[in-house]
C-alpha cells in the first residue's frame, strides 16, 4: 500500500505543478484581458463571456461585446486571440512586448465580428466621416452607370439587400532568422462580400529579431502580394445598379467600366482598351486580383529617391497584375496627364465626348458665346409711325421690318438653343448638351426619354455608350436646332 502512495504522489506532483502553471497563464491572460477593458472604457464598453488560453499559444477572450461610447448598439465578436510560439510567453507577454523582444511569430486574429448595419454607431461613424471629408460634387467613380446613387454608403448597401457583416480578420509577423527574412501578413474575409489577403516580404539583415535590429538594419522590399476574391458583393451590386441604371445584369459592367473610362479621360489619364476590358472583367461575380511586385535586391526607402516616373517605378518594381488569371500590360498606359484632353479648349475638342469638357458654368441667363456665323440686323432711323395694332410674332425666324409688315427671314443657322424638358420628346435623335445640378457637362445624341431618365448616346474610342440621367437632375439643356 505504501508503494501504492508513493506512485500516485509520483504522479501527481507533476500533475499539480503542470496544472498550477496553467492557472497561472490562465490568470495572466485574464489579467491582461481585463486591463485592456479597463483602458478602453473611456471609448467602449467590452464585456467578454470566456477566457481562452490554448496550450498551443494561442489565448484570447471570446463571446465578446464592444459597446461604443454614446451608442446602444454593440459590436459583436466570437473571439479574440493572440497567438505565440508557446503558453511560456504569457508569462511575462506585455514586458517582452515593451522592451521590442518579440517572438518569431506573432498573429493576431478576430474571428465573427458581426455588425448589423443598421447600428446606430455605424451611422454616428458614418457622419463623423462625412464632416471631416472633403465635399464632392458629382458622381463617384464606384457609382457611375448606377441610376441617380451618388456614393455607395450604408443606405446603398443596405438597398443590396445586406443586412449585417459578418467578419474575420488576422494580423500576422514570421520571422525567419536563417533566411533573415521578415513577412507581415493580413487577411480578412468578409462573409458574402470578398476576401483579400497582403503580404509584405522584408530583408532584414539580422537573425534577431527586435526594434532595434530592424532600425539598424534598414530593411529592404523582397516582395509585396495583394489577392482579391470576390464572394457575393459583385453579384449583389450588379444586380442593384443594373435595376437602378435600366440595363441588363450582363450589361452593367462595361458600361460601368465605360463610364470610369470618360471620368479618366476627362481627368487626362490615357487607359488602354486592355485594361478597360479588364476592369469590367473585375466586376463580375467570382472575380480575382492578384497583384504582385519583385524589386530587385537592396530596394529599401532611399531607392524611392531616385525615382523620377511612374515608368520607372513600375520597372523597378518589377510590378504584376492577373484579372480572372490574365495577365496585364502595364506598360501600355500613359502615366503622363494630359492637360489637354482633360480641359479641351474651346474649338480645340476634337474626337473626344463631349463629358470631357469642362467649360465654365455659366451664370443664370448668361448667353454662351460662340464663334458662329449671326445675321447684322441694321436699323434705319425713319419717322415716327403712327400707332397701329401691335403684331404678335411667334416665328422665331420671322421679323418685323416696320409696324405691320413681317417677313421671312433667310433660314438661320442651327445653334445649340435652350429647350425645356417638356419638349425635349420631340427631339429624339438630335444633338444635346446639358449640365447637371452637380456641375457635370454631357453632350452626345438625345436616344430617347422614357421613366423619367434621358438617354444620351456618346462617341467612345471602341464605339458608342447610352447614359442614362434622371431628368430631375438636369439643370440646363439645350438642343442643336
Amino acid at each position: 500500500m505504501r508503494k501504492l502512495f508513493k506512485l500516485l504522489g509520483f504522479l501527481l506532483v507533476p500533475a499539480l505543478v503542470a496544472g498550477g502553471a496553467y492557472g497561472y497563464y490562465w490568470y495572466q491572460v485574464k489579467s491582461s484581458a481585463d486591463r485592456m477593458v479597463e483602458a478602453a472604457a473611456p471609448y467602449a464598453k467590452i464585456t467578454y463571456a470566456r477566457v481562452i488560453a490554448g496550450l498551443d499559444g494561442g489565448a484570447g477572450i471570446g463571446g465578446v461585446q464592444v459597446t461604443p461610447l454614446g451608442s446602444k448598439d454593440a459590436v459583436l465578436i466570437d473571439s479574440v486571440l493572440f497567438q505565440a510560439p508557446d503558453p511560456l510567453f504569457y508569462l511575462d507577454a506585455e514586458k517582452t512586448l515593451r522592451e521590442g523582444d518579440w517572438p518569431e511569430h506573432m498573429a493576431l486574429s478576430i474571428t465573427g465580428l458581426n455588425m448589423a448595419l443598421d447600428a446606430d454607431y455605424l451611422a454616428q461613424w458614418e457622419a463623423m466621416g462625412q464632416s471631416f471629408a472633403v465635399p464632392q460634387e458629382g458622381t463617384g467613380f464606384e457609382a457611375l452607370a448606377c441610376g441617380d446613387v451618388e456614393r455607395f454608403d450604408l443606405a446603398t448597401t443596405r438597398a443590396m439587400k445586406y443586412q449585417r457583416l459578418n467578419m474575420d480578420m488576422l494580423v500576422a509577423m514570421d520571422f525567419m532568422p536563417k533566411a533573415q527574412s521578415l513577412r507581415l501578413r493580413s487577411d480578412v474575409s468578409v462573409a458574402d462580400m470578398a476576401q483579400t489577403s497582403f503580404y509584405i516580404d522584408l530583408s532584414v539583415a539580422s537573425n534577431v529579431l527586435s526594434v532595434g535590429s530592424l532600425l539598424q538594419a534598414q530593411p529592404s522590399l523582397e516582395r509585396v502580394t495583394l489577392d482579391y476574391s470576390d464572394l457575393g458583393y459583385n453579384t449583389r451590386r450588379n444586380r442593384f445598379c443594373a435595376q437602378r441604371g435600366g440595363y441588363a445584369l450582363d450589361e452593367y459592367p462595361q458600361r460601368h467600366s465605360e463610364m470610369v473610362q470618360v471620368e479618366l479621360q476627362q481627368l487626362g489619364w490615357s487607359v488602354p482598351e486592355l485594361l478597360v476590358k479588364a476592369y469590367a472583367d473585375l466586376q463580375r461575380p467570382q472575380a480575382v486580383l492578384q497583384v504582385a511586385a519583385e524589386p530587385p535586391p537592396g530596394f529599401g526607402a532611399q531607392s524611392m529617391a531616385t525615382i523620377s516616373s511612374p515608368e520607372q517605378l513600375l520597372d523597378l518594381l518589377n510590378l504584376r497584375v492577373s484579372v480572372n488569371g490574365v495577365n496585364q500590360d502595364l506598360g501600355s498606359i500613359n502615366w503622363s496627364l494630359d492637360t489637354g484632353s482633360a480641359v479641351a479648349a474651346e474649338g480645340g475638342a476634337g474626337d473626344l465626348p463631349a463629358s470631357l469638357m469642362q467649360p465654365e458654368v455659366l451664370a443664370e441667363g448668361a448667353v454662351e458665346k460662340r464663334s458662329e456665323p449671326v445675321d447684322l440686323v441694321v436699323e434705319l432711323e425713319r419717322p415716327k409711325p403712327e400707332p397701329e395694332q401691335a403684331v404678335t410674332i411667334i416665328d422665331p425666324d420671322v421679323v418685323q421690318v416696320m409696324p405691320g409688315i413681317v417677313v421671312k427671314a433667310r433660314a438661320a443657322e442651327k445653334t445649340y438653343k435652350p429647350t425645356a424638358l417638356q419638349q425635349l420628346h420631340g427631339y429624339a435623335g438630335q444633338k444635346v448638351k446639358l449640365r447637371t445640378y452637380f456641375g457635370r457637362r454631357i453632350e452626345g445624341t438625345l436616344v430617347r426619354v422614357a421613366d423619367g431618365n434621358l438617354e444620351v448616346e456618346q462617341r467612345l474610342d471602341r464605339g458608342v455608350a447610352v447614359f442614362p440621367i434622371a431628368t430631375d437632375k438636369v439643370a440646363e439643356l439645350s438642343v442643336w436646332r
